[in-house]
């Protein structure tokens, strides 16, 4: 069972410094009307309030750090980590130091996500778990649910959505919309050009290729489903099993009957990468979009020159705004690489999320308090504005469900051009205009 405070006041906190967390537990943050609202701006490590004493907090970082995923589960631990800096450095969460284990989820398979959830929440007993992903079966969510372990994770899966909700778990947060808006807003966007003329597809055909799980299935479904009600015919359908590096057997096939449209699902790095570069030796005059994939480093890295003309999206991803930038430079001298536009971010994010909810609940193993303070939130960070459903504890989508940037997190669509990632929607985030890939004549 959750714990639960004594009736004289949090475990272990002074009311100097459960004050003192309230202010400082994001680095720079405020609140506004109470749990309404709190605005954070990275402040680098910089803190006001000196050094965090008294018993670590312990909280969890589910990752890949090995395995064909670990450049995200690098990207996701090091926003992590960059983030309990900033919270220690402004005094803790109230006035506690801040420690992150991390659980390797490896390959991603159901028996990791198990293990690593029964490790974090029996073994070390954290306070909060954090994830990229998460099982697609939701195998390891009763043991977060059981144990009210708040878990902040940001797997775009509508499956885990919905098992949220059938089993009435009231902990688990899902810190972006799901899967099932990507194809809505492309093809939102996709109708925009052509009716700009921006792009005159020859014909009204496409070709959708997915890897065999439900994420890359659900989203290569709602494409299909939606493109056909524009009058658009799929002539071509394939699922592969990713890690898959050799796309001879699909591009085969497309180059013998060239769609206007080719929608790739699968979304690792690696396989988008090959995919890229093996069409460029022979493009058809097709748009390519690619799932979430080339928002991780390595990609740019793999592709090089393949990649320019590609689109892409995500529902989560770092915005080039003030704030955002302020985030990439900084881990840019921190780490020496370039970020990724989404996971390093988020989970950045994520952690100041929970931390400015853990300081108000004055105690961070006061499950319930937690829970009900960041169901009550409204928080800007790097990625933009989260703000939950209140029966599903998912993230709202911008511009595609609520149509005001203060209230939902913007699904965002980029174009590789120069070897540059522009975002190209949505306003007022997106500066960037579509170009037509140069192998589209």
């Amino acid at each position: 069972m959750p714990h639960t405070p004594d009736p004289g006041g949090p475990r272990g906190v002074s009311r100097r410094n459960f004050v003192r967390g309230l202010t400082t537990a994001g680095a720079g943050g405020f609140v506004v009307g109470g749990a309404a609202a709190w605005v954070m701006k990275p402040q680098g490590g910089t803190g006001f309030a000196g050094a965090a004493s008294g018993e670590t907090i312990k909280i969890g970082s589910v990752a890949p750090v090995t395995g064909p995923y670990s450049g995200d589960g690098l990207e996701m631990v090091r926003g992590a980590k960059m983030a309990i800096e900033d919270i220690n450095a402004a005094g803790g969460v109230a006035g506690r130091p801040v420690e992150l284990i991390t659980a390797d989820i490896s390959d991603q398979a159901p028996e990791n996500f198990i293990q690593a959830a029964q490790r974090l929440v029996s073994q070390e007993q954290v306070a909060a778990a954090f994830a990229g992903y998460t099982s697609t079966t939701s195998a390891e969510y009763d043991i977060y649910g059981n144990a009210g372990v708040p878990l902040l994770h940001t797997n775009t899966l509508q499956a885990n959505t919905d098992y949220v909700v059938e089993h009435g778990i009231t902990n688990i947060f899902q810190c972006c919309p799901t899967e099932i808006w990507y194809a809505k807003g492309f093809l939102q966007l996709m109708q925009e050009w052509i009716d700009a003329r921006t792009w005159v597809p020859k014909t009204k055909t496409a070709a959708v290729i997915s890897s065999n799980d439900s994420y890359s299935i659900s989203i290569a479904k709602v494409l299909q489903d939606g493109i056909k009600a524009m009058g658009w015919e799929v002539t071509h359908y394939d699922e592969v099993t990713a890690p898959n590096a050799d796309w001879g057997p699909q591009l085969a096939r497309i180059r013998a009957n060239p769609p206007a449209l080719i929608f790739i699902t699968d979304y690792l790095a690696g396989d988008l990468a090959s995919f890229a570069t093996q069409f460029a030796s022979a493009p058809t005059p097709s748009l390519l979009y690619q799932q979430y994939g080339p928002s991780v480093p390595e990609y740019l890295d793999l592709a090089k020159g393949a990649a320019n003309g590609i689109l892409w999206s995500t529902t989560i991803g770092t915005l080039p705004d003030q704030m955002g930038t302020e985030f990439a430079d900084r881990y840019r001298k921190k780490y020496n690489v370039e970020p990724g536009m989404s996971q390093s971010g988020a989970q950045y994010d994520t952690v100041r999320l929970w931390a400015r909810a853990a300081a108000q609940a004055g105690d961070p193993y006061d499950f319930d308090t937690v829970t009900s303070y960041l169901k009550s939130t409204i928080f800007r960070g790097v990625v933009g504005t989260y703000r939950f459903d209140d029966k599903e504890l998912t993230a709202v989508p911008y511009p595609d469900k609520v149509d005001d940037p203060s209230l939902a997190m913007p699904h965002l669509t980029y174009q590789i051009q120069d070897g540059k990632q522009v975002l190209l929607s949505p306003a007022p985030y997106g500066k960037g205009t579509f170009v037509l890939p140069a192998w589209i004549h």
